[in-house]
């Protein structure tokens, strides 16, 4: 007698390890991690969320040849999965790939046009290809969907910084402490942006804040600009 195992079976025994993985995943077990995930594949090679995890695994121990590996893999399996799209343009930035991190990118936004995350990382990517414009559209467009994303806020305070936009760069770099008064860098732009502005006790109030969050060169700049 031959016992058939039916295939909704075999893909519940599929997520059944893919949960096991997401749990050890999040007590920071790893190597036990990867071993569920491995036991998950064997029994749905279609499962896109566990190729897309073993990359997650993969780019924390930096090992980002496998990860980009597995991300694609789970992109293929399943375009539509919006977080392994991010994942695999994460993992091109990491290794400076600015120009292959957009097409996952312009796939996430697609697939996910109301989500915030994919616009924060293209304004990141078009920044690095010195395109300052499309970079503050992105950013702009991630600040609209989420006025609390402080790197969105960061990142465009400094293109504004950068193309000498004083006034701009302060009201953002200012924002990033309002929202986080832990945000060290951002007290330190925020004084850059206030010094060059001949605002000089503002801008050394703002040294001292990030001097106190023990924030690289600020104690330097209370001593060089503030004494």
């Amino acid at each position: 007698m031959v016992l058939l195992v039916s295939q909704g079976a075999c893909s519940s025994s599929s997520d059944a390890w893919l949960e096991e993985a997401k749990t050890r995943l999040k007590k920071g077990e790893l190597v036990s991690a990867r071993e569920a995930l491995k036991k998950s594949i064997e029994k749905n090679p279609g499962s896109s969320e566990a190729f897309n995890m073993l990359g997650v695994i993969d780019f924390q121990e930096k090992k980002y040849e496998e990860a980009e590996s597995n991300y694609l893999k789970a992109t293929e399996l399943k375009p539509s999965l919006y977080q392994a799209q991010l994942n695999l343009a994460a993992v091109r930035m990491e290794k400076l790939n600015w120009e292959k991190a957009l097409p996952p990118l312009e796939i996430a936004i697609k697939n996910s046009p109301d989500s915030a995350s994919a616009y924060l990382q293209r304004g990141i990517v078009w920044a690095a290809l010195a395109k300052p414009q499309q970079a503050i559209a992105d950013f702009t467009t991630c600040l609209a969907k989420n006025p609390q994303e402080i790197h969105a806020l960061y990142n465009r305070g400094n293109i504004y910084y950068q193309g000498n936009k004083l006034t701009e760069a302060a009201e953002d770099f200012e924002k990033t402490v309002e929202i986080n008064p832990e945000f060290a860098k951002g007290y330190y732009a925020l004084g850059l942006s206030l010094y060059q502005q001949k605002l000089k006790e503002k801008a050394c109030l703002a040294f001292q804040q990030a001097r106190k969050l023990k924030y690289p060169g600020a104690k330097e700049a209370v001593q060089k600009l503030c004494e």
